[in-house]
């Protein structure tokens, strides 16, 4: 029997994916972030590891032989292709010295893709962590808290370590949080109300000013956070209202497309915005703090990444781990008397 995705993760996906290249837009033409990082960067990039680890869960029994397989197939593969395709082009545009050796050093000790690196090294540690507790609960909490505990210890340090190490840790947390969630989800769902959307909400708005009014520092690579507290409530509440949130969305395939295909986007991520920017002040558009003009060059970063991230997938699928004529994903259609909710990721 073939699972049908669950259009909502690809939703928010996308729109995380979306968020991620708004802000790379927005450094690499304006220089700085002209929308604060702790509005939204941080909570797109913490969702991406919650809903890794959601999909982490399987009902019908954990599997440690193909999850491990998926990851070296689906990340780690992708990982060393795409930072050796990526890193000289990026070094040249950024007027940075050629060397090989220190390239090769910087992709080999996962330092190339920072979130890529996480996501392998935390899913790995977190699979065989399921695989050795049986998925028990505590066991997977106390693993993830421990975890989170060990990467405020290590911010304190030399960043990035290999793999980075510190950020692994750390996403154990998000992880376990997703697994969970999709564990209980079920019982989760008594809060799928427009009653609790709206306070959420609401609280949320308050979370984000009282930061903004008290210069709370949220950054997540490197790690940089001065109130774990409020970080941890502000990713929390915004992570469980979004989920509400996109599982009342209707589908949007466009936007589904985006986040079933958010690998490669996250790859182009930063190479794409930063040659549109230079492209867009060779010819006279320049950022004068009209942000029409951020606008303008997001959409055209959008547009030149779904390109490339469609050429990736059709005509170079082994990059990803993807084999000829299994690559393309299409978003799912509605079909009669069955809810998109009901259907299996």
């Amino acid at each position: 029997m073939i699972r049908q995705r669950k259009h909502w993760i690809d939703l928010l996906r996308g729109i995380c994916m979306i968020a991620i290249l708004l802000d790379h837009t927005e450094i690499y033409y304006t220089g700085i972030n002209i929308i604060d990082y702790n509005v939204y960067v941080v909570n797109a990039l913490t969702i991406f590891f919650m809903l890794s680890g959601y999909l982490m869960y399987k009902e019908t029994g954990f599997d440690i032989r193909k999850k491990m397989k998926s990851i070296a197939q689906t990340l780690l593969l992708p990982y060393f292709i795409f930072s050796a395709l990526i890193s000289l082009p990026k070094n040249l545009v950024h007027g940075n010295e050629i060397n090989i050796m220190n390239i090769c050093e910087q992709i080999i000790l996962g330092k190339a893709s920072w979130f890529i690196a996480a996501l392998c090294l935390s899913e790995a540690i977190f699979t065989v962590t399921i695989w050795i507790v049986r998925g028990k609960d505590l066991a997977l909490f106390c693993v993830g808290i421990m975890g989170f505990g060990f990467s405020i210890y290590l911010s304190q340090g030399k960043q990035p370590y290999p793999w980075q190490l510190d950020n692994s840790m750390q996403a154990l947390l998000f992880l376990w949080i997703g697994y969970t969630y999709h564990k209980y989800e079920k019982a989760a769902n008594i809060i799928n109300h427009t009653a609790y959307i709206s306070i959420f909400f609401l609280l949320l708005i308050c979370i984000k000013i009282y930061e903004y009014m008290n210069d709370i520092n949220m950054l997540v690579w490197p790690i940089s956070i001065n109130n774990y507290p409020i970080f941890l409530l502000d990713i929390l509440l915004c992570s469980v209202l979004m989920i509400q949130i996109f599982k009342r969305l209707p589908p949007c395939k466009w936007l589904e497309w985006t986040g079933s295909h958010s690998l490669v986007y996250y790859f182009l991520c930063e190479g794409v915005p930063l040659i549109t920017s230079r492209v867009f002040e060779r010819i006279g558009l320049s950022y004068h703090g009209n942000y029409l003009y951020v606008i303008a060059a997001f959409i055209t970063v959008y547009i030149i990444t779904t390109i490339l991230t469609w050429f990736i997938y059709r005509y170079l699928p082994f990059t990803i781990g993807k084999k000829y004529g299994k690559n393309i994903y299409h978003a799912p259609k509605r079909s009669k008397g069955i809810p998109l909710n009901d259907t299996k990721a």
